[in-house]
């Protein structure tokens, strides 16, 4: 809805005030009362009107002295004069004091309307005129980005937002009509180094927009880096006469990416230690995996040695009974030579049959082949299990073949039987007509090996260990689980960490579990480890059918 235009009416006359304000009413306007000077200047400071009639003569104050109070306190404010003197010179001081227009009494309403009408058409103008050059400053300042136009005469700065200013931290009468080089750089003449690439030179040499990046030292010494953008403002005829020139703090972004690069420096050469590191590890790699099998052998080397020395002994035991058997029928094989020629003699017979019994030849031909077929028997225990241990122990022939778990699960239990015979029952549940996985069966051994021990060690006295296999879609898995103290939830996470041991000082090196992993890992399988203390733990290994591969030799 439009605003009624506001005017005040201030004359000492009521009849005066009464009658002009029906008529501007009338006309469309609001109109307000005063009669002294006072009353004028305390309303129009609460009300802000738009045009004030002031009576030439008050009776408090001359109406030239109010119009020079009112314009002084609020110059836009319109006054007209009213007088009823007719000499010009209380006229011409009324305008002198700022009035805008006078009339005299009485009024002439053809003259009065169409003049007020005037003079606030004039005020509407003035004020969009005012706002029109108020207008890009507004914008400047309200654009958070730092913000000049530089003329291109001589590089002073036309204007410059609140940002621009602040930025330079110096008073904004020391920022306007300075040369931009003075201001932003310090300097005494136009940018020239490489460091400060001028956008201004670079506008008139192109024509068009330029961009650069600068470091900044404000008026206290502070460094920053801006992002400079400049474009060109060109008059009516297209030559450029002054440069906008836009600039944005990007300190956190150099920063960032100077830090960075510091960064990306030191991780350079942190990757090259760690890449000569990990050929270093690798080169020793096949020699950690060794000895820590061998620190595993060396554990059950009594053990082995025991199984050995049990089968040893009774072929030995064995041989000695077949060497006295042999003597013994040498010497009947002797004494009956002797008797041979003296066949017709029926005492020579009976003393041979004698013989024989007192010899118990009949006894010994039936006792020899027992005792010759469990000889073998123990010495191929021997050979089996000594080559079941140079399998195991071998560091070549890591090769990768189809491979049967189950016939790596019994080459690791027949190493490692006297570890476990006095700690565990073992439970077979072994899967039928299990697929073959590609995989180095010492690898595995090893895997198994770790496994079935430290099953063994967690055992305090006498429980099971059951030995689980089968074909899970696309994979066989292998799980052993034990009855034995179990591993705390604390543990379990960093079962597979290397170097990580829950065993005494010197009896063990924390790593026969981290190779366990990687081997598992190196097959591309997986292993996972379930516990629940004082119940026991479980290991399952899940290893990929194979699809093709060479037979093991």
């Amino acid at each position: 809805m439009k605003v009624k235009p506001h005017l005040l009416i201030i004359d000492d006359d009521p009849p005066l005030r009464d009658t002009l304000k029906s008529i501007l009413e009338w006309h469309g306007y609001a109109v307000s009362l005063a009669g002294t000077g006072a009353e004028a200047l305390q309303f129009i400071s609460s009300n802000q009107p738009d045009l004030a009639f002031v009576d030439m003569m008050l009776p408090d104050t001359w109406g030239t002295e109010l119009i020079r109070d009112i314009k002084k306190n609020h110059p836009r404010l319109l006054c007209v004069m009213i007088t009823g003197d007719t000499s010009t010179d209380s006229v011409i001081d009324a305008l002198h004091q700022g009035a805008d227009a006078y009339f005299q009494k009485p009024f002439n309403m053809e003259i009065l309307l169409p003049k007020i009408e005037s003079l606030l058409e004039k005020k509407r103008l003035r004020e969009e005129i005012r706002h029109l050059n108020e207008l890009p400053r507004i914008i400047l300042d309200g654009i958070n980005e730092s913000i000049a136009i530089i003329d291109i005469q001589n590089f002073s700065i036309v204007t410059a937002n609140k940002v621009f200013i602040r930025e330079t931290g110096l008073p904004e009468n020391e920022v306007n009509g300075k040369p931009c080089y003075s201001v932003t750089h310090h300097l005494t003449a136009p940018c020239e180094a490489p460091e400060h690439t001028c956008p201004i030179r670079e506008i008139l040499a192109t024509g068009s927009h330029a961009a650069a990046e600068h470091v900044h030292y404000d008026s206290r010494g502070k460094k920053s880096y801006v992002e400079i953008s400049a474009s060109p403002i060109k008059d009516e005829t297209g030559h450029i006469v002054q440069v906008i020139h836009v600039s944005r703090d990007i300190t956190s972004k150099k920063e960032l990416e100077i830090s960075l690069q510091n960064e990306r420096l030191l991780l350079e050469k942190t990757n090259t230690q760690l890449e000569q590191a990990y050929n270093e590890l690798k080169q020793t790699q096949s020699q950690i995996v060794q000895q820590e099998k061998m620190a595993s052998i060396g554990q059950l080397a009594a053990g082995v040695a025991h199984e050995i020395n049990n089968p040893m002994g009774f072929i030995s035991s064995n041989l000695a009974s077949l060497d006295n058997y042999l003597g013994k029928l040498t010497h009947f094989i002797t004494f009956q030579d002797s008797l041979i020629t003296g066949l017709q003699d029926e005492q020579a017979l009976r003393e041979l049959q004698d013989n024989r019994k007192k010899l118990k030849i009949d006894y010994l031909l039936q006792d020899i082949p027992a005792l010759i077929a469990e000889s073998l028997d123990g010495a191929e225990r021997v050979k089996i299990i000594v080559q079941n241990l140079k399998n195991f122990s071998r560091v070549e022939g890591n090769e990768i073949c189809l491979t049967n778990i189950n016939d790596c699960l019994e080459t690791t239990m027949n190493i490692i039987h006297n570890e476990l015979k006095y700690k565990a029952e073992i439970s077979r549940e072994y899967g039928e007509n299990l697929p073959q996985v590609k995989a180095s069966p010492q690898q595995l051994n090893q895997v198994f090996m770790n496994i079935l021990v430290n099953a063994a060690q967690a055992i305090e006295k006498k429980g099971k260990i059951t030995i689980r296999t089968w074909r899970e879609k696309s994979s066989v898995r292998v799980a052993i689980s034990d009855t034995g103290c179990g591993i705390t939830q604390q543990n379990l996470s960093r079962i597979f960490d290397p170097f990580f041991t829950t065993k005494e000082v010197g009896k063990g090196t924390g790593l026969g579990m981290s190779i366990t992993y990687d081997i598992i890992k190196k097959h591309n399988g997986t292993i996972s480890v379930a516990s629940e203390v004082g119940r026991g733990t479980t290991f399952t290994v899940s290893l990929p059918v194979a699809e093709q591969a060479a037979e093991c030799p």
